[in-house]
């Protein structure tokens, strides 16, 4: 992010109000963006290393945050699907309207074309100066939009990342397969289900081919019963913890939940909801 110091920007912005959080997960360019920002007269930036980081922040801060400045290829969740929850108000403090502008290396019509829908306030493309930088807050901040309803934004298709691959993004350990019946077993684990009872008993049936909508990724304990995996859910080894097609039941959920207690504090999967229009 080819950065010079010195920022002179006229504009009618009010830069000593304003408070920013800055989400990429290189801390060399979230002190880039903070020097350009500061250096414009910005009252105080936050930093988030992910977007996990992001949310608790906009949790705790949301509404003191005048505009999120976010990367959007981060892994396990990029700056898109943070864009779309304080769109679709899943966040309480934090308002709708925050601005947002998107950091990135490459202007792929793909995100733009996702972020547009999403009403992101700007695009701040990498190689960039200060001066560059701060114009595009600047002016994304002054934009105008109409805010939609929130099902709108949690309807839109997202954007996959190149790399890693978002089915990853749940890291519980021991690896294990967890099916419809319970959870089966990984490499060195003891056995959790009644001996000679066959591994594919607890298979759960795939839908693979089944028309899903309002896909979109969300973290654990955001998932409603009767809604349905998106795509297969992997540890961070790539070992498989559970198709997708599986519809997610109470008590799947719960098994869910257990695996993941005590590993971190929240986990990402991709989920939608079954179109009984097509059954």
């Amino acid at each position: 992010m080819n950065m010079s110091a010195g920022v002179h920007v006229q504009n009618d912005l009010d830069w000593s109000k304003t408070t920013f959080l800055v989400v990429d997960s290189k801390a060399m360019y979230r002190d880039m963006v903070q020097t350009a920002l500061l250096g414009a007269g910005a009252k105080s930036v936050k930093h988030a290393n992910s977007v996990e980081k992001a949310i608790e922040s906009l949790t705790r801060y949301g509404q003191e945050i005048s505009c999120v400045i976010t990367e959007w290829d981060m892994a396990p969740v990029g700056g898109l699907e943070l864009l779309r929850k304080i769109r679709a108000r899943a966040l309480p403090k934090t308002s709708p309207r925050t601005a947002v502008i998107i950091l990135t290396a490459r202007a792929d019509a793909a995100i733009v074309k996702a972020a547009m829908a999403m009403d992101v306030n700007g695009f701040a493309v990498a190689p960039l100066s200060f001066e560059k930088l701060v114009k595009t807050v600047a002016h994304g901040l002054q934009r105008t939009w109409m805010l939609q309803q929130p099902a709108q934004y949690l309807a839109l298709p997202g954007v996959d990342t190149s790399q890693p691959d978002p089915s990853k993004a749940f890291t519980a350990q021991p690896a294990a397969a967890i099916t419809n019946a319970g959870v089966g077993v990984g490499p060195g684990t003891a056995p959790s289900r009644p001996a000679n009872t066959p591994v594919t008993a607890n298979k759960p049936t795939p839908r693979r081919s089944e028309q899903l909508k309002n896909v979109h990724m969300c973290i654990l304990s955001e998932v409603r019963p009767g809604q349905v995996l998106a795509r297969d859910l992997r540890d961070k080894d790539g070992h498989l913890l559970l198709s997708a097609g599986a519809v997610l039941k109470p008590t799947l959920i719960d098994r869910l939940r257990n695996v993941a207690e005590g590993h971190a504090d929240s986990y990402h999967v991709w989920i939608g909801d079954r179109d009984e229009t097509q059954h």
